[in-house]
């Protein structure tokens, strides 16, 4: 049960966002808002009002930003998307309602689904968005790509103390603070110990952020861009790195492995290469697997050789992926709608047989596919266009050229985790419209240079 102290960090987080906006400006108000909520607001929480979404950690840190936004007449970036994009926008937000048009029926003892559930849940597409819009406008210049590495890994070298502190202790700072324990306490005991939680709700989510972490880390030391006066860049990512070593994630791990080899190692024009490969794999995995032709059986005899236990876990989220696609399939296009209506359910009880993990899976289920690709298009659209356009980085400086290919790649990880797992959050959509905004900037820059020069 939450104590009073959860209630009041829900309350009192609007006003903490706009001293944040004052005392330091848009843009950091905006990273410290998101920041902070992701990392110190309860989890799992919510305060639900007649006639309006409910207010979790989110909710409420995008509703400040679109108030404050409103009465200070700042844009929030729409009209500056290509005609493509726009059509894409709309198409995400209204697919809530265009699935609650086609699940009126019931499903089992499960209610169809209304034109207020898909108006709500349309309202709650457009707030879940809010933050790629501000990335994509206020987060496109170089001096602003540096603020938000810069953030970032602060913030992993504070999480990484925490986390320390509960791989170590046992996760039990969320219900120390605010009074209850935000998910299952036995998924967070693995190999015979702790993953940390803190206050993010599941130590997949903490092991993901100190992974992201660890590619940003590596980016401030290839490129020797200083952030804290408290230790040299090199140490404070050995920091992040082991704790993500000790953090019992697998999947993570190798996130940051991967992208830790592919900084130091890999030149730009590989990384965007290897980047657009991932989006590749990420849409190609449910075609593939709908028809039956997607190696599993091969993954699971790989997966044997490194652990038995892993193997059998891989196994298990094949088979609950399996009956969930094919449940999607029933209702392709606009999928099932929310309420649990997206679960495989018992035919003669009812009973919930489903374990859902990956958000492709949740999405493909409760959207369909015009909900699937037009939510992960914008995450797509960024990486494909980065490598399209990162030849035109050449005239810019070597950091520059760089920030942008590890931005790129910081965006793909973001997309492969949602295959193990549910980690897109606004703060994750903050920094995938920062990059669209940064190609975007980097293209009407040499327009502009290539006019002056035509001119002379």
């Amino acid at each position: 049960m939450p104590n009073p102290i959860a209630y009041l960090a829900i309350i009192i987080w609007p006003i903490l966002i706009l001293v944040l906006i004052k005392r330091y400006g848009f843009q950091s108000g905006v990273l410290l808002g998101l920041l902070g909520a992701y990392m110190f607001l309860p989890a799992g929480f919510n305060v639900d009002l007649p006639g309006i979404p409910a207010f979790d950690k989110f909710s409420v840190t995008t509703m400040t930003l679109i108030g404050y936004m409103l009465i200070n007449k700042k844009r929030f970036g729409y009209g500056e998307l290509d005609g493509f994009l726009k059509v894409i926008f709309i198409g995400f937000v209204i697919s809530p309602f265009l699935t609650a048009l086609t699940n009126s029926e019931r499903y089992y003892y499960l209610p169809g689904l209304t034109i207020y559930d898909g108006l709500s849940d349309t309202i709650g597409n457009y707030l879940y968005f809010i933050p790629f819009l501000i990335g994509f406008k206020y987060f496109r210049s170089y001096e602003h790509q540096q603020l938000l590495f810069k953030y970032f890994a602060i913030a992993a070298v504070i999480y990484a103390l925490f986390a320390l502190y509960e791989i170590r202790m046992s996760p039990s700072l969320h219900r120390s603070l605010y009074g209850f324990f935000p998910h299952s306490w036995q998924q967070q005991y693995r190999d015979g110990g702790f993953r940390a939680v803190v206050f993010m709700g599941h130590g997949l989510l903490v092991a993901f952020f100190l992974a992201v972490g660890v590619t940003v880390l590596a980016t401030m030391k290839k490129t020797k861009t200083k952030f804290s006066r408290y230790g040299a860049n090199g140490m404070l990512l050995t920091l992040v790195l082991v704790t993500l070593l000790l953090s019992k994630s697998l999947a993570a791990l190798i996130f940051g492995i991967v992208a830790l080899l592919a900084i130091y190692f890999a030149p730009n024009r590989l990384i965007h290469s290897g980047t657009v490969l991932i989006a590749a794999m990420f849409i190609a995995y449910p075609v593939l697997s709908s028809m039956k032709i997607f190696p599993h059986t091969a993954l699971l005899e790989y997966a044997n050789v490194v652990s038995s236990e892993r193997a059998e876990s891989l196994g298990y989220r094949f088979e609950h992926e399996e009956g969930l696609l094919n449940h999607a399939n029933d209702k392709s296009l606009f999928g099932w709608g929310g309420w649990g209506r997206n679960r495989v359910r018992d035919e003669i009880t009812g009973e919930d047989l489903s374990t859902t993990d990956g958000k492709w899976i949740i999405t493909l289920g409760t959207s369909g596919w015009f909900g699937y690709l037009t939510q992960f298009m914008f995450i797509i659209a960024p990486i494909w266009l980065a490598n399209k356009y990162h030849k035109t980085a050449k005239s810019k400086s070597y950091n520059e050229q760089f920030f942008l290919a590890s931005h790129a790649l910081i965006v793909a990880l973001i997309l492969v985790d949602q295959m193990p797992n549910a980690s897109l959050n606004p703060l994750y959509w903050l920094l995938i419209g920062a990059l669209l905004g940064r190609i975007y900037d980097l293209k009407n820059t040499t327009k502009k240079s290539e006019i002056i020069l035509n001119t002379k």
